[in-house]
């Protein structure tokens, strides 16, 4: 998001994705680790090793005090020194729409990852109504300060492109949260069509995926 180092945007727990982390995860990677204090909420849930991986500089310096390893900088030019199957979990807050390739960044996490262990992933839905009444109707692709339209993101997905990505990277999705947001009369007639309107009123998906091969 287009936000300043100080902004509460960096300094909130994900509960929403700590949620979705496998049961027994003693060993997590955070993507996007920010002011630290979803790495802090999972040591204090007893996980042994929480490694986190931030770009902006001084919000990564104040959240190093918790966490067994914190590196600043680039993830898609970075290497880290752990062996393969090191981590029981990876997380990606709000941080593959960010980047220049996502997709091969995931790829080559995919060996840090044991088998049989997950990613979780949360990501803003592009299909989202208001996007596509502003692009069809009014030919409007306009960015913002901040939401799916962020103007830093760099990539747009939908759930069956998110699907597809993480399948490419070795992973199967198991679990999906949608978080809606829309106008109450739209989610009033998206229940009377039996929920067949819910892709286009998501604005995140929040989705974990185990690790079921290795990839080249």
């Amino acid at each position: 998001m287009a936000e300043t180092s100080g902004s509460p945007y960096y300094f909130s727990v994900r509960h929403d994705m700590i949620g979705l982390v496998q049961e027994g995860a003693n060993r997590i990677l955070e993507v996007g680790s920010a002011g630290g204090l979803t790495g802090k909420e999972l040591k204090a849930a007893g996980v042994s090793e929480v490694a986190g991986i931030e770009i902006v500089d001084d919000v990564a310096r104040s959240a190093r005090q918790y966490y067994d390893a914190l590196y600043i900088g680039d993830v898609e030019t970075m290497d880290l020194p752990y062996e393969d199957g090191h981590f029981d979990c990876i997380l990606y807050g709000d941080v593959l729409e960010h980047l220049r390739d996502p997709w091969s960044v995931l790829r080559k996490h995919n060996r840090l990852l044991r088998t049989g262990g997950s990613i979780v992933v949360s990501i803003p839905n592009i299909r989202h109504y208001r996007i596509i009444k502003k692009l069809a109707f009014k030919g409007r692709w306009e960015y913002c300060d901040d939401g799916i339209m962020d103007r830093t993101h760099l990539r747009f997905f939908t759930l069956r492109s998110v699907r597809e990505m993480v399948a490419d990277a070795g992973y199967e999705v198991d679990r999906i949260v949608k978080r809606p947001s829309g106008a109450g009369w739209l989610k009033g007639f998206n229940t009377l069509c039996g929920n067949r309107l819910i892709e286009l009123l998501v604005r995140q998906y929040i989705l974990s995926a185990r690790k079921t091969r290795e990839v080249a």
